[in-house]
C-alpha cells in the first residue's frame, strides 16, 4: 500500500524554466486583450459625407437620451423600492 508517486525531483533549473514559460504565456495573454481592447475602444472612421455625419450625430444624441431616461426611470424604481420617496 505505497501511495507515493515517481515524481522527479524539483530543482531550481525546472522552478526557473516553469516561470519563464509562464510569464511568456501572460505576455500572450496580455498582447492578445490589447489587441482585443484596441479593437472595441477604436475611434469611429470619419464620416465621408455630411448624411453620415449627421445619422452618426443623431445616434448618438439618441444613445444619450435613451441612456439618461432609463436612469431616470430606475432611480424612481429603487427609490419607490426602498421607501425613500414616501413620507
Amino acid at each position: 500500500m505505497d501511495n507515493t508517486l515517481d515524481r522527479p525531483p524539483v530543482t531550481l533549473e525546472n522552478i526557473a524554466q516553469q516561470k519563464n514559460t509562464i510569464l511568456r504565456q501572460i505576455r500572450m495573454q496580455k498582447e492578445i486583450m490589447t489587441d482585443i481592447t484596441r479593437d472595441i475602444f477604436a475611434p469611429v472612421a470619419p464620416a465621408t459625407n455630411k448624411a453620415n455625419a449627421m445619422m452618426r450625430a443623431f445616434n448618438t444624441g439618441m444613445a444619450v437620451f435613451d441612456g439618461a431616461m432609463l436612469g431616470l426611470k430606475l432611480m424612481k424604481k429603487f427609490r419607490s423600492f426602498f421607501g425613500r420617496g414616501r413620507k
